[in-house]
């Protein structure tokens, strides 16, 4: 009996010591996720930047500790904006360490290219094809805002369609499709550029495909039809405005539904004149 007691007790002792060794790792996993998570927030633009005449505001809610997401404002010569929001197709460690090749390099071409969006999506795709073997890929919308002609000149790597509120046209609200597949997939791809002008009180909403395919209890999704909803009841509203309608709206849809994916919301407005 006494042996048996002090293997009895040997064995939870074990026991004990090899769950204190996975509690220890554990920790340590949710340290390094946080920190990364940390590293990764600090890629977004810390201040958005500043046109006269015009509102920018943006939004990124990660739905992990990491986030396959991100988005990007900066100043570019002659006094245009560049505006970039992009979607890595997986989650986790993975992903985000592809967001981050994929930011740089976008971000370092548009500067080099910075009249043709079309070019720094194909320079972009070359690089990455050439520097990782991940089998990731991203989704891109990238443009370029000329505030002296009031035009947008964009091109769109297989990411959800822009969509462009246009108060002094009825009302209307043009959809900004794709003008090409995703990056990281294949080489010798062209994307196409188009440009479009930007009258006073249109309002451009760029979003990554977790607004649209965020989901309730009822495993429905929020999908275009209310996100066009609520951007056609926008009109009137300010950039600020409309962002948090948007997601006041998906919090209301989502409800206790858990999330699994990255919501990222870009507003662009061009003021009216008094």
């Amino acid at each position: 009996p006494s042996m048996q007691a002090l293997a009895a007790q040997v064995s939870s002792t074990l026991r004990s010591a090899e769950a204190f060794r996975k509690t220890l790792e554990h920790q340590k996993m949710a340290q390094e996720l946080a920190f990364a998570g940390q590293i990764q927030a600090s890629f977004l633009p810390t201040e958005l930047p500043r046109l006269d005449g015009w509102q920018l505001v943006a939004a990124l809610q990660p739905a992990r500790e990491t986030s396959g997401d991100f988005y990007d404002a900066f100043p570019l010569p002659n006094g245009k904006l560049g505006l970039l929001v992009a979607d890595v197709s997986d989650k986790g460690m993975g992903a985000a360490l592809y967001m981050a090749l994929a930011r740089t390099l976008l971000r370092t071409y548009a500067f080099e290219y910075h009249t043709r969006p079309d070019y720094v999506l194909r320079v972009a795709n070359r690089r990455m094809l050439t520097d990782t073997q991940a089998g990731l890929f991203v989704s891109v919308f990238y443009a370029v805002v000329d505030p002296f002609t009031s035009t947008l000149t964009y091109a769109n790597a297989g990411h959800c369609p822009a969509y462009l509120l246009r108060p002094r046209n009825g009302g209307a609200t043009e959809s900004l499709k794709r003008t090409g597949m995703v990056l990281g997939v294949m080489e010798g791809v062209d994307w196409e550029q188009v440009s479009v002008p930007i009258g006073q009180g249109d309002t451009l909403v760029l979003y990554s495909d977790g607004v649209t395919d965020a989901q309730n209890a009822q495993d429905e999704f929020f999908g275009e039809e209310r996100l066009r909803a609520c951007i056609d009841s926008g009109i009137g509203r300010s950039a600020q405005e409309l962002l948090e309608m948007i997601l006041a709206s998906l919090r209301q849809f989502i409800g206790d539904a858990p999330r699994f994916d990255d919501i990222t919301l870009m507003v662009l407005e061009r003021e009216s004149l008094p």
